[in-house]
């Protein structure tokens, strides 16, 4: 983990954020959460990236030879998400920053929740430097979830399948009848339940 451009980095006062600012959860585009960070840190943004260790197996070529190592590495905990305290001015020249999709839980009462979700998550990334946590917020093929938020909210459906990166057709149980739908699952907020 020498060479590792990441390294675990709670900063204690996004969870007591002061009269004018709030704290976000914000989803970013794919692979963008590590530069948003570094805006963030270099504009003195307070945020908080929740990191996690991996393995990686590497691949070096010495000759006509190739060798498979395995090298622990440390990446975000959730891809694409990231928690920010900001005032009403910041927000703007975050947006331009081009990392950001949309900025979560952007009402005043869910602040609490997210707090304590930010707890939570710290005190999970504490256990996780020194234990074996596995972390699958994944959804596979012919599983069922509850969808908990959006127009769909409270509807049971199975994932029928993944298409592209971001689309999946799901069929949901209405009425006794089956519809079938192809959603974005970055919309909804959803989880798996045991058939």
């Amino acid at each position: 983990m020498k060479n590792d451009r990441f390294e675990f980095n709670f900063d204690e006062r996004i969870c007591t954020p002061g009269e004018r600012e709030a704290v976000r959860c914000v989803y970013t585009r794919p692979n963008q959460e590590i530069r948003l960070y570094e805006y963030c840190k270099t504009h003195g943004i307070v945020c908080y990236l929740p990191l996690k260790k991996v393995w990686k197996v590497l691949t070096r070529r010495y000759g006509d030879k190739s060798y498979q190592y395995p090298n622990e590495v440390i990446r975000p905990m959730f891809p694409n998400y990231m928690f920010v305290m900001l005032t009403p001015e910041q927000r703007t020249p975050l947006y331009n920053t081009l990392a950001i999709v949309r900025i979560l839980y952007d009402t005043e009462q869910n602040q609490q929740k997210l707090l304590d979700e930010i707890r939570l998550v710290h005190q999970i990334e504490t256990i996780a430097i020194d234990e074996k946590i596995d972390f699958n917020a994944e959804i596979k093929e012919g599983k069922k979830f509850l969808i908990e938020s959006g127009p769909w909210q409270g509807i049971y459906g199975w994932l029928k399948k993944k298409q592209k990166r971001f689309l999946w057709t799901v069929e949901i149980e209405c009425v006794n009848s089956i519809v079938q739908a192809t959603i974005d699952p970055s919309q909804y907020k959803m989880t798996p339940v045991d058939n």
